[in-house]
């Protein structure tokens, strides 16, 4: 069954309507704009009995919060989610009965490396935004006992680094931060990137929105993330995802200046000869 997963970036999100939430652990997630103590998920969970829950730690985790983390694990196992959405493959070895749900952003696109997790105790996985429709469908077949989740609207991460890079750039430049929110602009290239600080370090965003509202039709049954980070009035756009309204689309790109991405882009990598 496709399902349409909203990404709580802000309060209000908690009644828009869609199937299902995911939440994020306060300290432990990256690139959500709204997060979530224990006992908040535990309350969303509790008045939310007909809806999908999920809470997400989407991050790396350092050796000094190994031990915290596993009691947040061990604390969120006991409250009847319906997954919990890790960056850190160590969770599949700490025995956990709520299914374990792997978001390592790029690196999961092949149906092969899916199913080796899925045999080493994962139970479902992000789709990495940077494959075709034909590898995401093969995935998804592949893959039939999997919860697989495919991002369908918001802005693609492109990339995370702990490094605090524009507190750096501004320091040596000697300028004055003036915002959170930064654009990496390339000379002589129109192309934009978003980019900012946050507790972590540093995370840079496409500044296109990936829209996919004209292709639910063509992906196999998976739950459809929907992602309304750092955009604005979205919420019409939401509910014509819900519908399935596909008459929407061309007025979604204008409005949000989004694509497809690399959904019919397929990227090919050639080596050298004797390289």
């Amino acid at each position: 069954m496709k399902q349409i997963i909203l990404k709580i970036n802000k309060e209000e999100e908690i009644l828009y309507p869609c199937d299902g939430y995911i939440l994020g652990v306060r300290n432990f997630c990256i690139c959500f704009g709204k997060t979530f103590t224990l006992s908040d998920i535990e309350k969303i969970r509790l008045n939310n009995p007909d809806k999908k829950v999920f809470a997400s730690l989407n991050r790396p985790i350092f050796n000094n919060e190994i031990e915290k983390y596993k009691k947040i694990l061990k604390s969120l196992d006991t409250i009847g989610l319906d997954g919990i959405i890790v960056g850190d493959i160590a969770s599949l070895t700490y025995d956990l009965k709520t299914p374990i749900i792997l978001d390592q952003l790029h690196l999961n696109n092949s149906f092969l490396s899916v199913k080796y997790y899925l045999n080493n105790g994962c139970c479902g996985t992000f789709l990495t935004n940077d494959i075709t429709l034909d590898e995401t469908n093969e995935i998804i077949r592949n893959n039939k006992d999997a919860l697989i989740f495919k991002q369908v609207f918001g802005l693609p991460h492109l990339s995370t680094s702990v490094r605090n890079l524009v507190s750096n750039y501004l320091t040596h430049f000697k300028k004055i931060k003036k915002s959170d929110i930064y654009k990496i602009v390339e000379d002589n290239k129109d192309d934009e990137y978003v980019i900012f600080e946050d507790y972590f370090g540093t995370h840079i965003l496409s500044s296109n929105p990936i829209n996919l509202l004209g292709k639910l039709s063509l992906i196999e049954d998976c739950f459809f993330v929907f992602d309304g980070y750092l955009l604005e009035d979205y919420k019409w756009v939401l509910e014509a995802f819900i519908n399935n309204n596909v008459s929407l689309k061309d007025k979604i790109d204008k409005t949000f200046n989004a694509n497809e991405g690399f959904i019919n882009k397929k990227t090919i990598y050639k080596v050298k000869n004797n390289d």
